[in-house]
């Protein structure tokens, strides 16, 4: 292996030895792109250094510092490194290398930059981490390359190595010496647009001089959005461009005020040809790339190449061609469920099971890639175009994605003109023509249910016993995955076909009613509507919540200080009577759910009582004034039975009264049950774990798994082939199948509406006085209290009436609602799960706030008033700490 090796080699150097940069270089140069001349000193190069540092005691101090300490013990090893000197094989290779190069390039000053293995790829940039030294004379050019090399034992870099799952106790750089470009423009560009994550846009940054001063973050540069298809400019802001970094001829670079400032830093050519680059590099690595360049006279220079690792990739089949007509697609895993990270790979093949069962009739017509709805990249999403062209615009989303007002104003925003499509795939276009007569059938059980809406639940509850009894006898070692995982979800119709659309439809229509008589009353009049839904009967997350505070201030839970002395008593049957008849109850109907509970990979309660034994603890401290005991849930009822009390004279008085309270009977009959359906789905999805994980055990047992929750990285058909193929190598085909989630997770994007091309479209944005965050009323009422930020459940403690600020939640979070004073969320509408169970607990709820997870600190004070979907931020001495206030 070579110590240095050219750009201009004609083998490729291996990228363990020349680095991502270098080898990005090199492969550029070697398909005909602009890249100035180079050279690359390997790792091979710098391993006499590396012998020694390794044993320097200022090394054995940074491999053993604890975080708080790594800033000085690193210091000090860099400061110890400045004393490195050339081996006589090492000055003779590079001297060689730079006659060449200064032979072919006549330069005189050069760019020194890292080019470590571990920079620049697909998982991790380390964007700004090394150091890059320009206008370098060759005199100098052997401190600035100790100096890059030294970059490598930064505090930064080993932050960034852990972070992103490298060993940061194995250092790797080799160092590029590159003909700097006197650039009269520079910057940087990408193959997609950052801001949006469109495929189709490239974006480019530019500054008149070099582009350290764009890539440093030190100006406020030129900003061009372009069409990459029409090469149209799309959009053209021009930055104050305060700062202009150039080479000075006697090495180093200067910054000067440009005069030119207000111009702009690129011609429409140069753009365009910026553009043309991009497209041939994203061609040439078929994945988004951004770069630096350089302009000089006009000729345009490529500098570095690297790929975006920070953009939300789509799964292959829900992409289109460039150019081609394109789909909208809604995530309803995020706007209907709360769900942030992707599902397992295995969660969201049972998933697709199950939204077929859950269709009825018309399941397998509309579920599927080629339907409305279906499941891809651990997501399940709706297709919007095709159910505009189906149910029209009303019928756009999943019921549950219509009371997110974030959503439907992300809608009213976009030109819906380029996602209308003209035909579909055959199966939903036989379904289009004969749409009425197969939902007749759904249509005839509303109008009974709805004129008797008793009747039908007493029906229900005649029939749920033999249904129930179904659970207890399903599952069959001797099935198949696949068998099992059909029979498991021909449970479902029952709740999701059979009672589930006339009772939920019909309290949907009797509640559009109770608002339409009170269109024309005043707001506060109409804010009592929202406290009709509260604490319903028959709510089954509610229902879940009362019971676990009924758990929580037992005796029992009080007593016990320590999880493992009470799971010791639990496992011997030792604690009261009572309280375990209590316990086995609860788990019995509520041990399935869990936060994430729709992903067949999340562990349930009913496997981890000490996680809820932590939870009820929580819920047990004390409240600092809030309500105790039950109370919570009959203020709620109380609350609920006051508005009607306050509706019903005003509608009395309007002559509405009898209509009022026939509506109103329907609702409290029905309303609550809009959670049952769910309730009933996550027991099919916990018994499919079950059934799972007998096999993964036993998989990992054989040593065919490295443990048995990997079975989650594989699909039904893959389970089932591992049971018959004893030869077929698992932990391969999972790492295959499980690497664009990853992908997906590792970009921290999860929007509520996407278009084939990636473009994430964002709600508009609200003006809103100082010190106030606009959103959307989601449970009425006002309250104060101390923020506290989670993006996880379990992150760390919510004490009580503390204001729970998440990005979104399921019926998971419900153990937290009980203790907060009022629910901040950037997602999710009036009829979410988590919108419901606020309601029902008469919790200040509002939502819809962008980015709320950052704008807000734990610790602030903040009012949260769920009447006006409004937060405000206070000043910490404005107000003293209280006990939540609501109004």
């Amino acid at each position: 292996m070579k110590l240095i090796v050219p750009f201009s080699t004609a083998k490729q150097p291996p990228l363990e030895q020349a680095g991502s940069k270098a080898l990005a270089l090199i492969e550029m140069i070697q398909t005909g792109m602009p890249v100035p001349s180079g050279i690359v000193l390997t790792v091979q190069f710098f391993k006499p250094w590396m012998d020694q540092i390794i044993t320097m005691p200022e090394w054995e101090a940074v491999r053993r510092s604890k975080p708080e300490k790594l800033k000085i013990t690193t210091r000090m090893l860099q400061a110890r490194c400045a004393a490195l000197s050339f081996t006589p094989d090492q000055l003779a290779e590079l001297d060689q290398s730079m006659r060449v190069l200064q032979s072919e390039t006549a330069a005189d000053l050069f760019a020194v930059r890292s080019s470590s293995p571990e920079e620049d790829l697909d998982g991790a940039s380390f964007a700004g981490g090394y150091e890059s030294i320009l206008g370098v004379t060759r005199q100098n050019i052997y401190s600035a390359i100790r100096k890059a090399f030294i970059s490598s034992y930064d505090e930064r870099v080993f932050i960034y190595k852990k972070e992103h799952g490298f060993a940061p106790q194995q250092p790797r750089i080799a160092v590029i010496v590159q003909q700097l470009v006197a650039a009269d423009s520079a910057g940087v560009a990408f193959s997609l647009n950052p801001l949006n994550n469109c495929y189709d846009e490239a974006v480019i940054n530019a500054n008149f001089g070099l582009g350290e001063s764009v890539v440093a973050g030190e100006v406020d540069p030129d900003v061009y959005v372009v069409d990459k298809i029409s090469r149209e400019i799309l959009d053209t802001q021009i930055g104050r461009k305060e700062v202009a970094v150039t080479f000075n001829a006697n090495g180093g670079t200067d910054r000067t005020t440009p005069v030119n400032s207000q111009q702009s830093s690129l011609t429409k050519d140069q753009i365009t040809r910026l553009t043309d680059l991009l497209n041939q590099i994203e061609s040439f690595y078929q994945k988004p790339v951004d770069i630096e360049w350089a302009i000089a006279h006009d000729k345009l220079h490529l500098l570095q190449v690297r790929p975006i690792t920070t953009y939300l990739p789509l799964p292959e089949e829900m992409i289109t061609p460039p150019g081609t007509p394109k789909y909208l697609y809604a995530d309803s895993t995020l706007i209907e469920q709360g769900v942030q990270e992707p599902l397992s790979v295995l969660g969201a093949d049972f998933f697709s099971y199950v939204l077929e069962k859950v269709s009825g009739t018309f399941g397998e017509s509309i579920t599927g890639i080629d339907g409305m709805t279906f499941t891809a990249g651990g997501r399940y999403y709706m297709n919007l175009s095709r159910s505009m062209k189906v149910m029209g615009r009303s019928g756009t989303l999943a019921p549950g994605s219509h009371g997110d007002q974030s959503v439907m104003r992300i809608l009213d925003a976009i030109d819906l003109e380029p996602y209308l499509v003209r035909e579909l795939p055959p199966k939903l276009a036989a379904f289009n023509r004969k749409k009425f007569l197969t939902m007749l059938p759904v249509f005839w059980p509303v109008v009974k249910t709805f004129l008797n809406p008793d009747k039908a639940i007493r029906n229900y509850l005649e029939h749920l016993p033999a249904q129930l009894q179904r659970f207890e006898q399903i599952l069959d070692p001797n099935l198949s995955i696949r068998q099992q995982a059909l029979n498991l979800t021909d449970l479902l119709p029952f709740f999701f076909v059979e009672y589930g659309p006339s009772m939920i439809l019909t309290s949907q229509i009797a509640y559009s009613r109770i608002e339409r008589i009170f269109k024309n009353e005043t707001e506060d009049v109409r804010e009592q509507l929202v406290s009709l839904g509260m604490s319903l009967p028959g709510n089954k997350t509610a229902e879940m919540g009362e019971k676990m505070f009924a758990l929580a201030t037992s005796e029992t839970i009080q007593h016990h200080d320590s999880a493992a002395a009470f799971l010791t008593q639990l496992e011997q049957r030792t604690l009261n009577p009572e309280f375990l008849r209590a316990w086995d109850e609860f788990m019995q109907e509520y041990g399935a759910r869990c936060p994430r509970e729709i992903d067949v990979a999340t562990p349930r309660l009913n496997e981890q009582p000490g996680r809820l034994f932590e939870q009820l603890k929580n819920m047990a401290q004390p409240s600092n004034g809030r309500m105790d005991g039950m109370t919570i849930f009959e203020a709620a009822r109380s609350k609920r039975e006051a508005a009607f009390d306050t509706l019903y004279q005003r509608a009395v008085k309007n002559g509405k009264g009898r209509a009022f309270k026939k509506y109103y009977k329907i609702w409290l009959t029905l309303g609550g049950f809009r959670e049952t359906p769910k309730h009933y789905a996550i027991k099919v999805i916990d018994l499919f774990r079950q059934r799972v994980m007998e096999v993964a055990k036993s998989l990992a047992a054989d040593g065919r798994l490295d443990k048995p929750e990997q079975i989650f990285d594989l699909t039904i058909d893959d389970i089932d082939r591992a049971l018959t193929d004893h030869k077929l190598d698992l932990r391969t085909l999972a790492a295959e199948r499980s690497a664009l989630i990853n992908k997906i997770k590792k970009s921290h994007l999860v929007p509520r509406i996407i278009d084939s091309r990636g473009k994430i479209f964002s709600p508009p944005r609200r003006e809103a006085a100082e010190g106030e965050l606009p959103g959307m009323s989601i449970s009425v009422g006002v309250v104060r209290g101390r923020v506290k930020v989670l993006r996880q459940v379990d992150e760390k403690k919510l004490l009580p009436g503390e204001i729970l600020v998440t990005r979104a939640t399921d019926p998971g979070w419900t153990p937290l609602f009980i203790n907060a004073g009022g629910i901040i969320l950037e997602i999710g509408g009036a009829l979410q799960h988590g919108a419901v169970v606020a309601r029902e607990y008469g919790v200040p709820c509002v939502s819809g706030i962008d980015r709320v997870t950052e704008k807000l600190k734990d610790g602030q004070l903040v009012e949260v008033d769920g009447t006006q979907g409004i937060v405000r931020i206070l000043e910490p001495e404005q107000v003293e700490i209280s006990e939540p206030v609501h109004a």
